[in-house]
């Protein structure tokens, strides 16, 4: 068959073939960057006289309340809420991890962790939700993309840092949290009530379909996930499967490390710039070339895309689109086009902190924007999908 008719095969299953659902239900990442040491970074910027006039503040305060606050206060306290307070004032995505908060991000990043199965954000001083986690206990009780988190337990969460929500999310296998989830739709917000699971992440997932079309869904970018991809393709491509052609499945899929989306990318892309990042200064402005390897035939693909499709997720849509190596088919994805760098800190703490936004080939951000689908579906009933996985 030729390379048209396979596209038609393709758009064929994608709208009208496939049967059930891999659900849209399917947690705080972003494009994130390596770790780095903030020594080099603080050197920069010698500190102003107003800068160390306001420092000198902040030491009167803290004395003052070691000395005279009615109640003896720890000092890893006072100095980590002084920290989280200026953190506060920036956008939604930069963090201050204590030490407990930043093993949690590191078991996460490495595929494992406990907890209730969701990646969130900040939209309108509102937590929100990016995606259930395919298989965890959040996509099975029903919580969706999209929907407004406006309790954890009996605390509100308007105005709440991501990393405390995060951390109220987290706790030990067994136990109950209890959501109250505003959603579009509902009359009232509804109360929702899961049990916190280990929860492994396996990343990628694929079948053979009919007409000798391959599916592979990958959930999320994480440290091993373009090993697991590569793994995926092989035996796809195998001579028994023959696929001519492939669906990418990224919905609800909220993002993750960046180098990772790099490197699916340059599976399937021969050369150029997958993705570009343009900060502050001049060190945070890089460009992200595809690595040469292009070990994919090229065959057709199709990306499906929804708006629990986020940051490394819209890297890789958006660039297989912007090369017209993929046609994409969905929903306008979330939106999150900001790069998180992670700076390791004294006293095993850390900061993730927005050093850039990334650009896709074209020169298109998708922050606040998306990736705009090639077919827009915006309705389940329009969009047949495949067997759940």
């Amino acid at each position: 068959m030729d390379r048209l008719r396979y596209v038609s095969i393709l758009l064929l299953l994608v709208f009208s073939v496939l049967a059930f659902s891999a659900k849209p239900g399917a947690c705080l990442t972003a494009g994130k960057t390596g770790k780095k040491n903030p020594e080099s970074t603080a050197s920069r910027e010698k500190l102003s006289r107003s800068a160390l006039k306001n420092l000198r503040l902040f030491s009167k305060v803290y004395t003052l309340i070691k000395n005279d606050y009615i109640k003896k206060e720890p000092s890893g306290k006072l100095i980590f809420g002084a920290i989280e307070g200026m953190v506060s004032t920036l956008d939604p995505h930069t963090y201050f991890l204590t030490p407990s908060e930043f093993r949690q991000m590191r078991s996460e990043t490495s595929g494992e962790f406990t907890g209730i199965g969701i990646k969130i954000s900040t939209k309108n001083r509102h937590i929100v939700v990016i995606a259930p986690i395919d298989g965890s206990p959040a996509a099975k009780a029903g919580i969706k993309a999209g929907d407004i988190i406006e309790k954890i337990g009996d605390i509100s969460t308007y105005d709440m840092n991501i990393m405390k929500a995060v951390a109220l999310l987290h706790g030990k296998v067994g136990t109950s949290v209890n959501l109250l989830i505003e959603r579009k739709g509902f009359a009232h917000p509804k109360l929702f009530s899961l049990m916190r699971e280990k929860i492994i992440l396996k990343s990628v997932k694929y079948m053979v379909l009919p007409h000798h079309i391959g599916y592979v869904r990958i959930s999320s970018f994480q440290e091993h996930t373009n090993s697991q991809l590569l793994k995926a393709l092989k035996i796809l491509n195998l001579k028994e499967h023959g696929i001519k052609g492939l669906i990418l499945d990224l919905r609800n899929n909220p993002g993750g490390l960046l180098n990772e989306a790099v490197k699916v990318c340059s599976d399937f892309i021969k050369d150029g710039v997958i993705v570009y990042t343009k900060g502050r200064i001049k060190s945070q402005d890089v460009k992200y070339y595809a690595l040469g390897k292009h070990i994919v035939p090229n065959y057709p693909i199709v990306v499906l895309v929804n708006a629990g499709t986020a940051s490394a997720a819209e890297i890789t849509a958006g660039s297989l689109q912007a090369h017209k190596r993929a046609l994409v088919v969905g929903t306008r994805t979330f939106g999150k086009g900001s790069v998180q760098t992670v700076f390791t800190l004294p006293d095993r703490t850390g900061m993730g902190l927005t050093t850039a936004f990334y650009f896709l080939p074209n020169g298109l951000s998708v922050q606040d924007t998306g990736v705009i689908p090639n077919f827009d579906i915006h309705s389940s009933k329009d969009f047949i999908f495949v067997k759940p996985l």
